[in-house]
C-alpha cells in the first residue's frame, strides 16, 4: 500500500512537471522534477530513467547545456541502448568540449536512425579531430551521402540537362543557395563579391535559407539580386525552386554547417559548386567543384577531395572593410611576460593542440595561454584545464576569458601571439588579428580547413610562421616569442600588409577572376559527352 501511495505522488509530480513544462515555465518544472527526484530513487528503474530525460530536455530548453549532459548521461547508464535524440543532443553538448566524443555520439545515432542532422555534424566535427586524415574524411563523408541516399533519397529522380547542352550562349543564371544572409562572418568575405558582380553579364540568384533579418540583410537586399526565400523548405522544393528558376551554376555556401545542402542529391543546376562555408569535401558526386586556389588545396592533393578543385588565380577569398580601434602596445611591454591567444571556438583545441601549446609553454616558462571566447562555460574551463594539467601546465598559466568587449576586435590586444588550433585553422581569426597586430603560428594539414590562417601567412609573406609539423609549430612559436623587436615590428604593420594585401585591394579584379571561372566551368559543361 505504501509503495503504491509513493507512485502516486511520484505520477503526480511527474504531471505538474509536465504541465509546468508545456506552459514553458521551464525553472518551475525543474524544480517539480527535483522533488519527484526524491521520490523516484525508491521506484523502479523505469521511473528513474524517465525523470531523468524530463530533467535533461528542460535544462535544455533554457540552454544549461552541462546539466542537460549530465541528465542525458544518467539516462544512458540507465538504459544504454538509448535514443537517437539523447546521442544527438550529447553530440551537440559535447562538440565544444571533446569534439572525438561527440563524433561518437553521432555514430550512436545514425546506428540507430539514419539522420540528415547527425550525418552533417558527425562530418563536420571529423574536420576539426586530430584522428582523422584527408583521406578518412574524404571516405567517411562518401559513405554518409551513399547511406543518406539509400536511406532518405531512394529513388529520387534526378533533373537532366540534355537539353541544356545546346544553351552555349546564354546569359548565364548563377545561383547561391546559403543560410547566412545576415550579420554573419561568411558575409565578410560574400558581400564584397555580391556588389561587385557583373549584373550585365549575368543574372544572380540568392536563395535564402535564413528567417534572420538584419542590416547586413538590408544591405544585401540593395545589391539587386532576385532573393528568394527557402528557410522553411524541404529538399525537395529547394530543388525545385533552384530548377524552376533555370539555375545554369548553383554555388553552395554552407556545405554541412546547413541542412540545405542536401537539395544538390537532387541535381538542381547542371553545375554545383561548394565554396568556403564549408571547408573540406562534401563527399556528394551532384557537386561539381570546390572552389579554392592552389595554395589551399595543392593540385597533387586534389584527389583527396570527391568535387574537382576549381581553382581561383586571384586568391580564395576577400574580406570586407571593417572600422577597427587604433592598435594598441604588446601586451607584454606592461606584462613583463608573453601571452599567446587562442581565439577559435573551443570546438577546435583537441587532446593534440592542447599538447603543442602544453610544449611551447614549458619551452617559455614565464609565458602564459589566453584561451578567449565568450560562449566560455565552468564545464569547458574545467575540460581544459585537466587537459592541461595532464601535460603539466599548472592552472594559473592558462587565462580563461569570456569579456564582452564593445568592439569584439579588442579581444586581440590582450595576446603578443595568436597560436592556431589544429586541424581546423582559424582563418577569419588569422585576419581579424593581423588587422590588429598579432602574428598567428599555423600548422599546416592536407584538409581545406588546416590551411586558412597559413594561407593569410603566405598572403602577407610570413609562410615562417607555417609549420609542417608539430616540432616546427614549436619552434616557430618560441622563436616568435623570443624576439621582441620582431613582435613590435608587427603590431605596426601588420594592418597595412592586410590592407595591401590581395585580401583587400583587388574586389572587382576577384570578382572578374570568379565569374571566369563561372564560365570556364559552364564552357566544360557544354563540352562535355
Amino acid at each position: 500500500m505504501a509503495e503504491d501511495k509513493e507512485k502516486n505522488s511520484f505520477q503526480e509530480l511527474m504531471d505538474e512537471g509536465q504541465s509546468l513544462y508545456d506552459k514553458e515555465l521551464y525553472k518551475e518544472a525543474i524544480k517539480t522534477y527535483k522533488i519527484a527526484l526524491i521520490m523516484a530513487k525508491k521506484l523502479e528503474k523505469a521511473s528513474l530513467a524517465s525523470l531523468y530525460i524530463r530533467l535533461a530536455n528542460t535544462y535544455y530548453k533554457i540552454e544549461d547545456k552541462d546539466k542537460a549532459t549530465y541528465y542525458y548521461e544518467e539516462y544512458l547508464k540507465e538504459y544504454p541502448s538509448g535514443q537517437t535524440s539523447v546521442f544527438s543532443r550529447l553530440a551537440h553538448a559535447y562538440f565544444y568540449i571533446d569534439t572525438d566524443k561527440s563524433i561518437d555520439y553521432h555514430n550512436k545515432a545514425l546506428n540507430i536512425e539514419v539522420n540528415k542532422y547527425d550525418s552533417a555534424c558527425k562530418l563536420f566535427a571529423m574536420t576539426k579531430s586530430s584522428y582523422y586524415d584527408q583521406q578518412d574524411i574524404k571516405d567517411e563523408s562518401e559513405y554518409e551521402v551513399a547511406q543518406i541516399k539509400n536511406v532518405l533519397f531512394k529513388n529520387i529522380k534526378k533533373y537532366d540537362y540534355k537539353e541544356k547542352k545546346k544553351q552555349k550562349n546564354k546569359k548565364l543564371n548563377i545561383g547561391y543557395l546559403s543560410s547566412d544572409c545576415h550579420a554573419h562572418t561568411m558575409m565578410n568575405y560574400i558581400i564584397p563579391i555580391w556588389e561587385n558582380h557583373n549584373q550585365e553579364k549575368f543574372n544572380f540568384f540568392i536563395f535564402n535559407g535564413s528567417e534572420k533579418d538584419d542590416g547586413t540583410t538590408e544591405r544585401i537586399k540593395k545589391i539587386g539580386f532576385k532573393i528568394i526565400p527557402c528557410a522553411k523548405l524541404e529538399d525537395n522544393k529547394i530543388a525545385k525552386l533552384i530548377h524552376d528558376n533555370d539555375i545554369d551554376i548553383l554555388i553552395d555556401l554552407g556545405g554541412y554547417t546547413h541542412l540545405k545542402v542536401y537539395a544538390s542529391l537532387y541535381k538542381p543546376a547542371p553545375i554545383i559548386i561548394s565554396y568556403l562555408g564549408y571547408l573540406n569535401t562534401l563527399g556528394m558526386k551532384e557537386v561539381d567543384y570546390i572552389l579554392t586556389d592552389r595554395f589551399s588545396i595543392p593540385e597533387n592533393k586534389a584527389y583527396l577531395y570527391t568535387e574537382k578543385p576549381l581553382y581561383l588565380d586571384k586568391g580564395y577569398q576577400i574580406f570586407m572593410e571593417k572600422q577597427l580601434p587604433d592598435i594598441e602596445d604588446n601586451p607584454f611591454k606592461k606584462n613583463g611576460y608573453i601571452t599567446f591567444g587562442s581565439f577559435n571556438c573551443t570546438s577546435k583545441i583537441n587532446d593534440l593542440t592542447i599538447y603543442l601549446w602544453s610544449k611551447i609553454l614549458k619551452e617559455i616558462p614565464d609565458s602564459k595561454l589566453l584561451i578567449y571566447r565568450t560562449q566560455l562555460t565552468r564545464k569547458i574551463i574545467k575540460f581544459l584545464k585537466e587537459k592541461f594539467e595532464k601535460w603539466g601546465i599548472s592552472a594559473e598559466r592558462v587565462i580563461f576569458s569570456s569579456h564582452k568587449y564593445d568592439v569584439h576586435y579588442r579581444a586581440y590586444f590582450q595576446a603578443d601571439i595568436s597560436l592556431d588550433p589544429y586541424p581546423f585553422s582559424g582563418m577569419s581569426i588569422a585576419i581579424e588579428t593581423a588587422l590588429m597586430g598579432v602574428p598567428t603560428i599555423s600548422l599546416l594539414g592536407d584538409g581545406l580547413q588546416s590551411r586558412g590562417a597559413g594561407r593569410i601567412n603566405h598572403i602577407l609573406n610570413l609562410d615562417e610562421f607555417n609549420a609542417e609539423c608539430g616540432d616546427d609549430y614549436i619552434k616557430a612559436a618560441c622563436e616568435l616569442a623570443n624576439n621582441k623587436d620582431k613582435l613590435i615590428d608587427l603590431r605596426n604593420s601588420l594592418r597595412d600588409k592586410i590592407n595591401e594585401s590581395e585580401l583587400r585591394v583587388n574586389e572587382k579584379e576577384f570578382t572578374q577572376d570568379l565569374e571566369s571561372k563561372y564560365e570556364k566551368a559552364w564552357a566544360d559543361f557544354i563540352n562535355s559527352p
